[in-house]
């Protein structure tokens, strides 16, 4: 909260989610979180936001400066992953499966899922999943600060 403030919501909902799905008491709501009430707010939400989308307005230019720039992003971020995961292996006894790396990205639970394919690809042996997870998952906190901070520090 003291770095950025406008993300303590987002961060508060992600950690009280996270806690409603473990605390093992609210089994029954939590499988309604993680199903019906997810799909329902998907649902609600993209009918919202499409019923506000008119061609003229949505098909700019700046709108697709903004696909384009998160592309970029999202190419830089896989690479930069992986690279950073190959430059902490220069140093560590224990080496990272660079393929992790790739994984830090805040796209839950796809990036994840497609890594374990290409690992289990590669060797039928590997299971990366919980450790790709877990890189998903602080890229997902990453994102949610670094959007709180943009907003604070542009809003």
């Amino acid at each position: 909260s003291v770095i950025a403030p406008t993300a303590v919501s987002l961060v508060g909902f992600f950690r009280f989610g996270n806690l409603i799905r473990e605390c093992g008491v609210l089994e029954r709501l939590s499988q309604t979180a993680q199903n019906e009430l997810a799909n329902l707010v998907t649902l609600l939400l993209g009918i919202t936001i499409a019923s506000k989308m008119r061609a003229e307005y949505f098909v700019t230019f700046e709108t697709l400066t903004i696909i384009g720039l998160g592309l970029v992003a999202f190419i830089f971020d896989t690479i930069g992953g992986v690279l950073f995961a190959k430059f902490l292996n220069l140093f560590s006894k224990e080496k990272i499966n660079p393929m992790v790396g790739a994984a830090g990205i805040s796209a839950f639970p796809m990036s994840a899922r497609v890594i374990q394919k290409m690992a289990q690809k590669e060797d039928n042996q590997n299971f990366l999943l919980m450790h790709a997870v877990s890189a998903n998952v602080a890229g997902q906190i990453a994102s949610v600060i670094a959007g709180g901070l943009i907003i604070f520090l542009l809003g």
